[in-house]
């Protein structure tokens, strides 16, 4: 993990997989048959360049949706790139379809001003006849990024065009949920024609990597498809509802003094929560969870006491009765937590989880409440 423009970077295990799949093709495959007048250590070495160069204009395709999203007031927590390329995590979602059909738009742009930036080069080399290992390495960036910026503006979920077309129908209809079913739907049809496709390239062609490539990014766009549809149809039903109404009262707190082992031994185990809140006789002063648990030796249990390790209540997220649900799910996605405390003037009233309002979600779902 590293941070880029104050934005965190996160490189899933998976990215690498496709990293070194990208530089053993490029070496062993597409150099060679495209430019043969090379030896083998300066294909390796244009696979390499070529793979870091790809994944950085992947990397700044995700970026440019990060910079129009902070533009427009949405906190963007990281961008994680993994082995289908990279997905920039978002606080929150954009306030109309303007926009959303902006932030959607820069991505697909970057990589096609990418692409026809390295074609230039390319066109410059050859017109100069200057077709060395620098100018092919242009030339597979610039197909590259351009086959990227078509492929995202293909208009189904999760792809940007998905975005773009949403943005456009929400701000026709005014109705993001009927304008999310109709791009997730979309989205879904040209994640099973990938799936279809990718059999029959298995079987008709005996093309194995091609086809299981084409199927596993089907069921990816499948699931993301059907993900971004209940994503929306989730806020939409806990829209209007107050925390008041689905706050636990019962609460379990723990005492600043507790040792560690007991922590895990009489609440922990007992009750499966992941944090509690922490008191100092009635007065409540922070919040310990099992993260900072497992970041202490079990050896050292016995002699460490919840305040040495808890976060102290100003640094703390909290929740207040009025509420809306909406925002604290969203809240507890941003932080990355899985109750968060209700406080109201100052006491501490109650406990809500995302479980709760999953729990609420299911509940109207099944009465055919939205």
């Amino acid at each position: 993990m590293f941070r880029l423009a104050g934005i965190q970077i996160i490189i899933d295990y998976s990215w690498f997989i496709i990293f070194f799949l990208v530089i053993y093709s490029m070496a062993e495959n597409y150099f060679p048959a495209t430019q043969g007048s090379f030896s083998t250590s300066q294909y390796w070495i244009m696979g390499v360049i070529a793979a870091v160069l790809f994944f950085l204009s992947v990397l700044l395709h995700e970026m440019a949706h990060s910079f129009l999203a902070i533009m427009h007031g949405i906190k963007v927590t990281s961008i994680r790139l993994f082995i289908f390329g990279g997905l920039a995590q978002v606080a929150s979602e954009p306030e109309s379809g303007r926009h959303e059909f902006l932030i959607a738009l820069a991505g697909p742009a970057t990589s096609l001003l990418l692409g026809f930036g390295f074609g230039l080069l390319y066109l410059v080399m050859f017109l100069s006849g200057h077709l060395g290992p620098v100018a092919s390495v242009a030339g597979y960036l610039a197909t590259a990024n351009i086959l990227l910026g078509l492929f995202n503006l293909i208009p189904g979920f999760p792809l940007d065009g998905g975005r773009i077309l949403r943005a456009i129908l929400w701000d026709r209809w005014g109705d993001v949920t009927r304008a999310t079913r109709v791009v997730s739907g979309i989205g879904n049809a040209f994640a099973l024609f990938l799936i279809i496709f990718g059999i029959l390239l298995m079987v008709a062609a005996r093309s194995l990597i091609s086809g299981l490539w084409l199927v596993l990014i089907g069921l990816f766009m499948k699931q993301s498809a059907l993900g971004s549809y209940q994503a929306v149809v989730l806020r939409e039903s806990l829209a209007g509802v107050q925390i008041r109404q689905v706050m636990k009262e019962n609460i379990v707190s723990v005492d600043w003094l507790l040792p560690l082992d007991e922590l895990v031994r009489e609440y922990f185990y007992k009750y499966q929560y992941t944090n509690f809140p922490v008191l100092n006789r009635a007065e409540l002063i922070g919040m310990v969870s099992l993260d900072q648990v497992k970041e202490i030796s079990k050896e050292l249990w016995m002699f460490k006491q919840v305040r040495d390790i808890m976060t102290p209540i100003e640094q703390v997220p909290f929740l207040k009765p009025t509420d809306d649900a909406t925002e604290a799910f969203r809240l507890m996605v941003s932080h990355d937590m899985g109750r968060m405390m209700v406080i109201e003037g100052g006491r501490l009233v109650g406990m809500v989880s995302r479980r709760d309002l999953l729990d609420l979600f299911k509940i109207k779902s099944d009465l055919g409440i939205s």
